[in-house]
């Protein structure tokens, strides 16, 4: 925040519109402190014949604390090493630079991945879960 607080000051000339800017932006959540739930993607794609992957696409970074709010990081790992332990099926982990961080996993298992993001990690809301195909 403060570098891009910086750059905003090289380029605008007026302190007093600087730091009106800087009461109103805030990095997590925008301007006005309004903080749109990012959507997560579940999709199923065709490899071969009758096998397929589910990919998990659009999960966030850093996760707040409803109570407290903090702002943790989201342990990727730990979450694809439950899901495949759970789901007894074989996954990767893969960043991607426009989608971020895709979860793929084998076979086609979009509603249960959907319902184990709600209820066992509580990560996302069922709001926020977008399930594509089916």
């Amino acid at each position: 925040q403060a570098i891009f607080v910086q750059f905003a000051r090289r380029l605008l000339v007026n302190s007093s519109t600087v730091m009106a800017f800087e009461q109103k932006f805030d990095l997590a959540s925008g301007f006005d402190n309004r903080q749109e739930k990012s959507k997560v993607h579940i999709r199923v794609q065709q490899r071969n014949g009758r096998k397929n992957w589910t990919t998990v696409a659009g999960f966030p970074e850093h996760v707040r604390l409803p109570k407290s709010g903090r702002v943790l990081p989201v342990d990727f790992d730990k979450l694809l090493r439950s899901l495949k332990k759970t789901f007894k099926t074989n996954g990767v982990l893969i960043q991607d630079e426009d989608h971020g961080r895709i979860i793929q996993l084998q076979g086609d298992i979009r509603k249960e991945v959907g319902e184990f993001l709600v209820s066992v990690t509580a990560l996302v809301t069922k709001d926020q879960i977008t399930t594509h195909g089916s």
